[in-house]
């Protein structure tokens, strides 16, 4: 499903190219799943897992180029758009980066792209922490790693062994673990039968709202899928949306959902008709809570898919709605039971969950970046938009927190949203109902 995230960083200036590879490979020793490929085997049946690149090669992964003059800003999401639909090769690590020179006012764009599978939103931020600086100046900073001892090749045979014996250990942990739960309702059921009771029910009700698969998607207009999307992207102070989210006693990402809802709203009615709620996937972080096995880069999201109103709502009823589904599925108790889950869901087809994943109209996500100015290889960034792969939705809508800006990326399903155009400006108009400030430009070049 294009399991991919672009990170378009543009810069003040372009940087020195030197200096960029030496970052990169720097990245790279502290980040080893980026010399990692994934692990190919006959079985059928193989797990995600990556062994180090024996032919892993820093100027395979990244490249340099100018844009064609007269181009501009739309060039560089076209070219974002482009690397993002082009398969990996999974003969190698499962990443990319391109430095693009020629931008209107001397800026450069730094595209770098990864697969899902390596990083969450809040991971990617992490990492790029070990890539970007603080001043233009190089810093002294910590050593980086020593490079990874080559990889060597594994056999077909090897594979199979190892996805084999991957296997029977998610299905004999999945065993114990029912065996554990068991002997524990065994042991609480006749000690507090009535709590002990009360509490599976519950959690089995739980389990069964969280993997619900729904009919379809909710929304009329948004009903095509296919195996292209587009991209957009705009800005506002971080200021406002903040002090919308402050003036109604709600978080960040309830101000961000609710202004999702409006331009949602109006751009349903432009095409006739009022559509009470979308379904919404909103990544929920389990970053830090009891549980999580994560150890810092990795993913460390479960999903919550909530059925958001959007007809017909005062701009505080929006947030106050969005605030009170976030926090009821965060209670869900099946939300910490992330990892069983997963491992049982291994065993179902995939055909099964892709389908499952396009009856989501809409996936928002808010991931909160650096409030301070950083610098990548002695130029400034000046803006990073998040633009991610639809996976299954009509609509995603990813938000990046920095230096003072909310950066916006917007991806849609070609088939799902043929106007793109109009979508954005609705959506530019729903951040202005919330904040009170019409977004910045779509086109950085008719800003500048």
């Amino acid at each position: 499903m294009r399991s991919t995230v672009v990170a378009l960083a543009i810069l003040q200036s372009a940087p020195s190219w030197p200096r960029l590879r030496e970052r990169l490979d720097r990245l790279t020793r502290f980040v080893p799943e980026l010399r990692m490929r994934p692990m190919r085997s006959g079985s059928g049946f193989a797990g995600p897992r990556l062994v180090l690149d024996p032919d892993f090669d820093l100027d395979v992964h990244v490249r340099r180029y100018r844009l064609a003059d007269g181009v501009a800003w739309q060039g560089v999401l076209d070219d974002a758009r482009r690397m993002s639909l082009t398969d990996f090769d999974t003969s190698r690590p499962l990443w990319e980066a391109a430095l693009i020179e020629g931008l209107p006012g001397g800026e450069a764009a730094f595209l770098l792209k990864l697969h899902h599978s390596i990083a969450d939103g809040q991971a990617t931020v992490l990492m790029a922490l070990a890539l970007f600086e603080f001043s233009e100046q190089p810093a002294t900073e910590e050593p980086a790693p020593p490079e990874p001892s080559t990889g060597r090749d594994i056999s077909s045979l090897e594979a199979a062994l190892v996805d084999i014996a991957d296997t029977a250990r998610r299905g004999l942990g999945v065993a114990a673990s029912t065996v554990r739960l068991a002997g524990s309702f065994v042991q609480g059921s006749l000690r507090d039968p009535a709590t002990t009771w009360s509490n599976a029910a519950q959690t089995l009700a739980s389990i069964g709202r969280v993997t619900e698969v729904p009919d379809g998607p909710l929304s009329p207009v948004l009903t095509g899928r296919g195996s292209t999307y587009r991209f957009a992207a705009f800005d506002l102070p971080f200021a406002d949306l903040r002090s919308a989210a402050k003036s109604r006693d709600v978080s960040i990402n309830d101000a961000f959902l609710a202004a999702i809802g409006v331009g949602m709203d109006a751009y349903h009615r432009r095409h006739g008709v009022s559509v009470p709620a979308l379904r919404v996937n909103v990544p929920v972080s389990l970053r830090g809570d009891p549980g999580d096995r994560t150890g810092g880069v990795a993913n460390a999201v479960a999903i919550a898919r909530l059925p958001m109103p959007i007809a017909g709502l005062t701009p505080a009823e929006r947030m106050a709605a969005a605030h009170d589904l976030v926090a009821r599925w965060r209670a869900e108790p099946a939300m910490r039971l992330a990892d069983p889950l997963a491992d049982i869901s291994w065993f179902v087809p995939v055909p099964m969950l892709a389908a499952a994943a396009r009856t989501s109209d809409l996936t928002a996500s808010n991931v909160p970046g650096p409030p301070v100015p950083l610098y990548l290889a002695g130029a400034r960034m000046v803006a990073v938009y998040p633009l991610v792969a639809t996976i299954g939705a009509a609509v995603s809508i990813t938000m990046v927190t920095y230096d003072g800006h909310a950066f916006i990326g917007v991806s849609t399903d070609d088939r799902a949203v043929p106007d793109l155009a109009t979508l954005v400006h609705d959506l530019r108009a729903g951040f202005a109902e919330i904040t009170g400030t019409w977004p910045g430009p779509q086109d950085r070049s008719a800003a500048s």
